[in-house]
């Protein structure tokens, strides 16, 4: 019964983290249209303690596997083949951050806690439920290799949008930090 009970729990808060971030999302795509742009802090959604956060998302055909999604949480290349990994369980010690694969049209967002330990939130992608289009804009290591976690400090993000009208178009996160696209490039494309 506490095993159920812990379960239901996990798929509320997962769905409770994707409704409040697309509730989000869609409030900065009206601002956007109205003032220009807006801001969104991704602290205000969450109820834990965090550190850094990436955001990993599989394509519309195929899953993003584990032996991948792993690489990309360590920000290391594993020495040992993939196939390796995945069908003869080669463990590769050196890939402290575990993972799952990630579903057709699914995006995770990996939260790294003060006490190093991942907290993941799983959502749909927006397009998939009629919901808002996104995009979560990268920091620049140099002018053209990205970092793809992000610290808390910042996930404070400018939000700019290329439609005027709700649940259409894209709209851009841009953290504060150097991106490869600037807000200013983001125009309105249904003007």
């Amino acid at each position: 019964m506490f095993f159920f009970l812990s379960f239901l729990t996990l798929l509320t808060s997962c769905d409770n983290f994707e409704n409040k971030f697309y509730e989000r999302i869609e409030k900065g795509q009206i601002n956007t249209a109205k003032n220009g742009s807006d801001t969104f802090d991704l602290s205000t959604i969450t109820d834990f303690a965090w550190d850094s956060v990436i955001l990993i998302s599989a394509d519309e055909s195929v899953p993003l596997y584990k032996e991948e999604v792993e690489e990309i949480l360590n920000n290391h290349k594993s020495k040992i083949h993939w196939e390796d990994r995945r069908f003869k369980n080669v463990i590769d010690t050196t890939l402290i951050y575990k993972a799952e694969d990630i579903p057709v049209d699914r995006e995770r967002f990996y939260f790294l806690t003060p006490e190093k330990k991942i907290i993941v939130k799983t959502m749909k992608k927006g397009y998939k439920d009629h919901k808002q289009d996104f995009s979560l804009e990268l920091c620049l290591i140099d002018s053209i290799n990205e970092r793809y976690w992000l610290s808390r400090q910042e996930c404070k993000f400018t939000i700019k949008t290329n439609s005027k009208f709700l649940g259409q178009g894209t709209v851009f996160l841009f953290p504060g930090c150097k991106t490869k696209y600037s807000k200013e490039d983001i125009k309105f494309s249904d003007n």
